[in-house]
């Protein structure tokens, strides 16, 4: 693409950081992307002669100005009459004096008062994804949606890198007015036609991006505003494109596979800054581990002068140790931490390190101590390809499998997750925040994740390294992410990780912070993340077959009812409801909004005979007919509930069942004394059917023993019932 280059090239000359339109349109064209006619005028020259060569009764003239982008905003775009085209530039000159060069553009008539006749095609560059794709309404259409439709609606997004552009045009709401696809809309354009355009625009990105190390120039931003669609064609009649000089970033090594291995299953660990006369953090550490049962002949306190602590063997340092170690807890102050890490990383004894020290990089003035520790980590893995650092400011880890708590948590105000529950699926825990965890962690303590890993500043190992790691090895069926940043181009790498996740049959839940810009700097206080843009992470990230939550209660539900139904197949998108209170089935219903994934299919033909048989053995059939959602009365005892619910399963019509109780029913058991186990009997059900059962309970805390016995038998509860439809309709949609 050396044409365009050379548009850049002297565009960077004379010192501009913008193309201005007409430059812009000789790009377009390169491409193949329809343009208007157009001619550039100086001051003295003569329109008049121009516009003869200009079809129609009608012409455009604009400004020509890299400062001024948004002509319109300013007043430089005047449509007018060819006969009096004259008048106009005369007026032209005069408003915008310091203005060298004008453009006479001709005029397209999109068609009129019709909505998809202007689209938005953009792209700019993101530091953590790469180029990414826009497409939405363009021009005063877009002055409509912008305030009577969501902002994350009105705009599909993918990234360029191995894009599916035909489902980017196909999902996109434009796409639906455009293309002819709503009501009452008629089609303007093909859809091979916008592809083409999103495809050429695409590589065009790639090619001027920090991606490519041969590229003088990197496009920040193209946009396209408007193109005019209309009789199946489409022409740009603006656009918008910023650059600057190139400088190549070569992606972040990855980080080794031996060193997660190390961190996430260690066979052999150490613990350095724990006190032989206090309980002082590093102490807490140490006895955390030998409670979650460690092998202690594997274990090391490096402390110089001591010769045990807490029945574990000190050595006096690094090089004392008697074999090379798998994982090191670090807990010293901050300002040490860098040197102790450095003579960790030259003895070459440890693979992996978790940096539990905060303060580097999170407030001010810590920026050297920060770039001490990450020279450090430079150093340790040319030493060491194993080398790899969890944190700083890591609450450290949890792994099952090693039977390994390093949390610096003492276990009276916190139960670690140790154990693990053979009734749900798999998981893992990945999370910047080791607060958020321990959080979502006590309100889901039935939930036991092979491993909790608190990754804290990220200096080294990520979020997204981790994930990785663990899809690729096929090692859990649900990973849950909290991330507060995404490194540079490290959101296209967890694109591609969820990708081969949902390929795999694995689930991700992912809960990402600093959504505002308040939310951004909070962000950075808290663990020095890089802060990205929101909304394009939840597309992107939503569209490669992450649940983005919504909410930190949304996460913990998705969490919660994703594992007990990660390894277990929802064969269709059919959904049996019943409840014995009125409200509950109401609130069902009402939860089950135009559009919806979810299909209440009332039962039918043999299944209805055997509900209804069932309704007559309990003396319920005088009272209620056989619906969905199924209101079965508080006069429904637990077996007529039981046997309903066999019946829907075994009949293979359903993909899943809801069964929502009010448990002050004296028809049902529900009270300790009576040895409540119907919520039980459902996880047996669930497991026999292989069938997702959710259940929900809308009582106080005096049935929360209840509900927890169906959550440890790997049953997803809830507290209301419209709670668990919503959260089933977003397990369906990304089904």
């Amino acid at each position: 693409m050396e044409f365009i280059n050379d548009i850049l090239k002297r565009a960077a000359q004379n010192g501009k950081k913008a193309l201005n339109e007409a430059d812009c349109y000789k790009i377009l064209d390169y491409l193949g992307i329809n343009t208007p006619k157009t001619a550039t005028l100086s001051k003295t020259d003569d329109i008049s002669s121009v516009l003869t060569q200009f079809p129609g009764d009608k012409a455009v003239l604009k400004i020509l100005s890299e400062e001024t982008l948004h002509k319109t905003d300013k007043g430089g775009v005047r449509i007018f009459k060819k006969s009096e085209g004259g008048d106009v530039f005369g007026q032209m000159i005069k408003d915008f004096p310091e203005v060298e060069n004008f453009m006479l553009v001709q005029f397209v008539n999109c068609p009129p008062f019709t909505l998809g006749r202007e689209i938005l095609l953009g792209a700019r560059f993101d530091s953590a994804f790469g180029p990414i794709m826009t497409l939405g309404f363009g021009g005063t259409d877009a002055e409509y949606f912008a305030k009577n439709i969501k902002e994350e609606n009105r705009t599909a997004l993918t990234t360029a890198l191995n894009a599916d552009f035909d489902a980017f045009v196909e999902n996109s709401l434009i796409w639906r007015y455009c293309g002819g696809k709503a009501r009452g809309s008629k089609a303007q354009v093909s859809k091979e036609l916008l592809v083409s355009a999103a495809k050429k625009l695409a590589e065009l990105m790639i090619e001027f991006s920090p991606l490519n190390e041969k590229t003088e120039f990197f496009i920040e931003e193209f946009e396209i505003n408007p193109l005019c669609a209309g009789g199946g064609a489409i022409t740009a009649l603006d656009g918008v494109l910023r650059f600057k000089r190139a400088a190549f970033k070569p992606a972040r090594p990855n980080v080794s596979k031996e060193g997660l291995e190390s961190l996430l299953n260690p066979k052999s660990a150490a613990v350095i800054g724990v006190s032989a006369k206090k309980i002082n953090m590093g102490r807490i550490i140490l006895n955390n581990i030998i409670q979650a049962g460690f092998d202690r002949s594997n274990l090391f306190v490096i402390k110089e002068g001591e010769d045990e602590i807490d029945g574990v063997k000190c050595v006096a340092d690094f090089e004392s140790l008697p074999r090379k170690i798998d994982a090191l807890v670090l807990s010293v102050p901050a300002d040490s931490a860098a040197q102790t890490l450095s003579k960790c990383a030259k003895s070459g004894k440890v693979n992996g390190v978790v940096l539990i020290t905060g303060g580097i990089g999170e407030k001010e003035g810590s920026a050297d101590l920060s770039c001490q520790v990450e020279n450090v980590i430079k150093e340790g893995k040319s030493l060491n390809p194993g080398f790899t650092l969890n944190g700083s400011n890591s609450l450290g880890l949890v792994s099952n499998p090693s039977k390994f708590n390093s949390l610096f948590i003492p276990k009276e105000k916190f139960t670690p997750p140790l154990g693990l529950n053979p009734n749900l699926a798999p998981s893992a825990f990945i999370s910047q925040s080791g607060a958020f965890m321990l959080a979502s962690l006590g309100k889901m303590e039935h939930l036991k994740p092979l491993y909790c890993v608190m990754t804290g500043n990220q200096q080294d190992a990520t979020v997204t390294d981790y994930a990785r790691y663990l899809i690729e090895e096929d090692k859990v069926k649900l990973l849950m992410l909290y991330i507060e940043g995404l490194k540079e181009y490290e959101g296209q790498i967890l694109r591609q990780s969820l990708i081969k996740a949902k390929q795999k049959g694995i689930k991700t839940v992912i809960y990402m912070a600093g959504r505002t810009p308040s939310g951004q700097k909070a962000v950075m206080g808290h663990t020095a993340s890089i802060a990205g843009n929101y909304l394009t992470a939840k597309k992107i990230l939503q569209d490669a077959g992450a649940f983005m939550a919504d909410s930190f209660e949304e996460f913990e539900d998705l969490c919660q009812t994703l594992s007990s139904c990660a390894c277990k197949r929802i064969k269709n998108n059919k959904v049996f409801m019943l409840s014995n209170g009125g409200f509950e089935t109401s609130g069902m219903a009402d939860n089950i909004k135009p559009g919806s994934p979810i299909d209440a299919e009332v039962p039918q033909g043999v299944l209805k005979k055997e509900l209804c048989s069932i309704l007559d053995k309990y003396g319920l059939s005088g009272i209620v007919d056989v619906r969905n959602p199924f209101d079965v009365t508080p006069m429904c005892p637990d077996a007529a509930a039981y046997e309903i619910i066999e019946s829907v399963l075994k009949s293979g019509l359903y993909g899943s069942v809801l069964f929502s109780t009010i448990p002050v029913s004296p028809a049902i058991k529900t009270l300790k004394e009576e040895k409540a186990d119907f919520l039980i009997k459902l996880a047996e059900l669930s497991t026999k059917y292989q069938t997702p059962i959710f259940a929900s309970v809308s009582a106080g805390g005096r049935f929360d023993y209840y509900r927890a016995s169906g959550q440890e038998n790997g049953l997803a509860v809830f507290d209301h019932a419209d709670k668990a439809v919503r959260i089933i309709e977003k397990i369906l949609q990304n089904k």
